[in-house]
């Protein structure tokens, strides 16, 4: 009796982690509430402008998505200082209502052969982060 006892428990015990491995296999694959996924890159477009190009998705349609700032930062030294910020209340159409996904850029008027990064901070609601994008340097 007490091995039939030792067996059955052993079973549960490996049913029951089994189970509960699997629930937590099965966790939310979104970033957040709203946002599925959000990217920023920034690139050299030539006589020193600067692309700053973003992609914001949420994971249903919602009441606000896009950026709410985008700082782009050049090299100096061994510092990164702010070169220029864009926000959305100057510049509307870095963020979208009721809509799903959102995509723009902005220009950076830079100078060829300082190099340059972009933090961009995204949002979905009430939800933000943000993205520092590689440096590259501006051409």
């Amino acid at each position: 009796m007490k091995k039939l006892y030792k067996h059955s428990l052993t079973i549960f015990f490996l049913l029951a982690f089994s189970l509960s491995l699997c629930v937590a296999a099965s966790a939310a694959v979104y970033s957040s509430d709203y946002l599925a996924k959000y990217s920023a890159t920034i690139s050299a477009q030539g006589g020193g402008v600067m692309k700053v190009s973003y992609t914001v998705m949420a994971t249903d349609t919602i009441k606000e998505l896009g950026v709410s700032k985008i700082v782009v930062e050049k090299k100096v030294g061994n510092s990164w200082i702010e070169a220029e910020t864009y926000t959305s209340s100057d510049y509307p159409e870095l963020s979208t209502t009721n809509d799903d996904v959102h995509r723009g850029y902005v220009l950076y008027d830079g100078v060829a052969g300082t190099e340059y990064r972009a933090k961009v901070t995204v949002f979905g609601n009430t939800d933000y982060r943000t993205v520092t994008t590689t440096s590259k340097r501006a051409t």
